[in-house]
């Protein structure tokens, strides 16, 4: 019972919390966990909301204009996912423990029991969990990459210019270690955005690269990072106040990554991606353009560049911008070239070569995902292969069961007609199954 718990134990574990090395380095998130902790135990809990948070915490005028508490929501849905992961692995014998609830601010605290389980030593780890895994994952995904399938590019010399690169290293390094520490933990997130539709990955990155904000809040990279992925969120989420919520975060961030390296490509590419997030498509392409034209070698501004052309309906720039990104080097860090590829010459009735473009995919090791089995499976039905359709409809069901693949397609496609094209051979083997 909550009763039964003192404030000198509520107390104890919001600085249990706050000094771990998972909530450390997040000073926003421990600020807002003090504020809210600080006020039920000073008797005010019930007067929490979200305008008091943006003002006391944030330093937020309530009269000014839009939505104060949007990016309280998104802090909040942060605050309770890492609230989680600590309770999960360093907080596990923590006798008294936070929840803040959703729907709410006010704090909660419960009295549990310990299990038997040793995580001192956890208590003791640098924060890295995150960092760890994007790092495992970048080092996994190098293998020899796909060479150029049916359509003709130049290829192009690889992003990374090693002369470039330790120079540019080196003028970082001599701003501050945590800049370059900053800069090194945003490339390896970089590299890890794709698959889109895979929302747990999404908030993953987005949490790196809120800490790489931490790490170098005057680097531009973690602002651009955080954009993409927030911007990426509001496309997964229903319409509502936590889309707004997330897309007004993902443009406050792009504005602060643009005020900080304005002419960066990666800044363009992750306006021109936000712009998308809101449905304008038109001015998405336009600044998407400008970023491929300011980095034409550059394999994660040509994946963004890509799926905003295919979700537009620009299937042949979709498909061109999918064959560079795959001549780009030999080694598979980006994910998203040969299923922009593949879904790109499915709409332009090219299917056999989207199968191969999907089955190389998989071959590669890229990540896969509701949406690309749908593509399989619709391609494999126009081209009359209906045993082999249903044979993939039932692997992808098994694969994402609660997958709705048409409400996915219409949250990205700017046409239903090209939602449709898939759909149709979807519902043709279920109907054919029933």
């Amino acid at each position: 019972m909550e009763d039964d718990i003192q404030n000198t134990d509520k107390q104890a574990a919001l600085q249990s919390v706050c000094s771990s090395d998972l909530f450390s380095p997040l000073d926003r998130l421990c600020a807002f966990l003090t504020y809210i902790v600080t006020e039920e135990l000073a008797g005010r809990g019930e007067l929490i909301r979200g305008k008091t948070i943006a003002q006391d915490v944030y330093d937020r005028d309530p009269t000014d204009e839009g939505d104060p508490d949007n990016v309280v929501r998104v802090d909040a849905r942060r605050l309770r996912q890492n609230l989680e992961h600590y309770y999960d692995t360093v907080g596990a014998t923590d006798s008294v423990r936070i929840f803040v609830d959703t729907g709410g601010y006010r704090p909660r605290f419960e009295r549990v029991e310990s299990p038997q389980t040793n995580w001192a030593s956890s208590s003791k780890r640098a924060f890295g969990w995150a960092a760890l895994a994007f790092t495992a994952g970048t080092a996994i995904g190098i293998v020899l990459a796909l060479g150029p399938l049916h359509r003709e590019a130049t290829v192009l010399p690889s992003v990374e210019n090693s002369e470039q690169d330790v120079l540019r290293r080196q003028a970082v390094r001599e701003q501050s270690a945590s800049s370059l520490q900053a800069m090194n933990l945003a490339e390896q997130a970089r590299r890890m955005i794709f698959p889109i539709f895979d929302r747990p990955r999404q908030e993953l990155v987005n949490e790196v690269f809120n800490r790489v904000i931490e790490l170098g809040p005057d680097y531009f990279g973690g602002y651009a990072g955080a954009a993409q992925t927030y911007a990426t969120l509001s496309i997964l989420t229903q319409n509502g106040s936590e889309k707004n919520a997330l897309l007004e975060q993902a443009q406050t961030m792009a504005e602060r990554a643009s005020s900080l390296a304005p002419a960066d490509p990666w800044t363009q590419s992750v306006q021109a991606w936000v712009n998308f997030a809101g449905r304008e498509f038109d001015e998405a392409k336009r600044v998407s353009s400008r970023a491929v034209q300011l980095a034409p070698a550059d394999g994660n501004i040509l994946d963004i560049h890509g799926s905003i052309a295919l979700f537009s309906g620009d299937f042949d720039e979709a498909a061109n911008s999918a064959v560079k990104a795959m001549n780009l080097g030999r080694s598979n860090q980006r994910f998203a070239n040969r299923n922009i590829y593949g879904a790109s010459n499915f709409h332009l009735g090219n299917y056999r070569e989207a199968l191969e473009a999907f089955s190389q995919a998989s071959d590669f090791g890229d990540p896969i995902s509701a949406p690309s089995f749908a593509y399989q499976v619709a391609a494999l039905y126009e081209l009359g292969r209906t045993i082999e359709a249903a044979r993939k409809h039932a692997e992808m069901k098994k694969s994402w069961p609660g997958a709705n693949v048409e409400k996915i397609l219409t949250s990205v496609f700017q046409d239903p007609r090209h939602v449709e094209e898939v759909m149709s051979g979807i519902k043709a083997v279920e109907a054919h199954k029933n």
